[in-house]
């Protein structure tokens, strides 16, 4: 625990105070913050390893600079100090922890630590591997610039002999591909994958040929699941996740 920084939003001052006060002695450096729509800016622009943050405020409360930061992806702990009898509430909402006000000091310094560590342990969780099997250079760059910036590590190929070498040597997590690309298409792939390879892996087909024919061979041949061009940012990864969270 050496410089860590945590972000409080606390609209009371004599709790800002004390807050503060304590994380500050205990070898943290704090960012006090009053008002939601600043702490989320300082947020992001900070970067803070924890933030402890109160529920009942004017203008924003708790619960909705939460909800603000999840949304758009804030991955640090959120420890909410509040006397509202709400704790499955805020917990839902997006929070790691609640510890209950007037404050006890052990308990504050032994949920931030406990939380900070998690955190750490999470960052250093191998990322997914996800092997995008598309030769069409749009369409490539679209998956990409979509999954990357979401936390997985993307191969992407556009020949089947490459993709079939990269699954004997550095086996993918999730394949997504095209059904037609020239020389291997998608469906022998697939067919490959799940007979000469063993794949157990899922597998998901995204192609602009939507046609019935095309979703049965895919399924046929062992696809997991079938989506149509054009594909929506929000739908792609949604389904990118619970494919992997099945395949695990």
């Amino acid at each position: 625990m050496a410089n860590e920084t945590i972000l409080i939003l606390e609209d009371d001052l004599t709790e800002l105070n004390l807050l503060s006060k304590q994380l500050t002695a205990a070898g943290y450096q704090v960012i006090p913050v009053v008002e939601g729509r600043l702490a989320i800016e300082e947020c992001f622009a900070r970067k803070p390893d924890l933030v402890v943050c109160d529920l009942a405020m004017p203008g924003m409360d708790g619960f909705e600079f939460i909800r603000r930061l999840r949304r758009r992806k804030f991955k640090a702990p959120i420890v909410v100090v509040s006397g509202l009898d709400m704790a499955k509430t805020a917990l839902a909402t997006g929070a790691n922890a609640y510890l209950p006000k007037p404050i006890d000091r052990q308990a504050l310094l032994s949920t931030v630590e406990k939380e900070i560590a998690a955190a750490r342990a999470r960052a250093r969780v191998t990322p997914k591997h996800v092997l995008v099997y598309e030769d069409e250079p749009v369409a490539q760059r679209l998956l990409r610039t979509t999954l990357e910036p979401a936390g997985y590590r993307v191969t992407a190929v556009e020949t089947g002999a490459a993709a079939l070498e990269i699954v004997a040597n550095d086996p993918p997590d999730l394949v997504v591909c095209d059904i037609f690309v020239p020389g291997l298409d998608g469906v022998q792939l697939i067919t490959r994958l799940r007979r000469d390879y063993d794949y157990k892996a899922p597998i998901l087909v995204v192609t602009a040929h939507a046609e019935d024919e095309y979703r049965r061979a895919t399924q046929e041949a062992g696809a997991d699941a079938f989506m149509a061009k054009p594909v929506q940012r929000p739908e792609l990864l949604a389904r990118v996740k619970e494919l992997l969270d099945r395949g695990s």
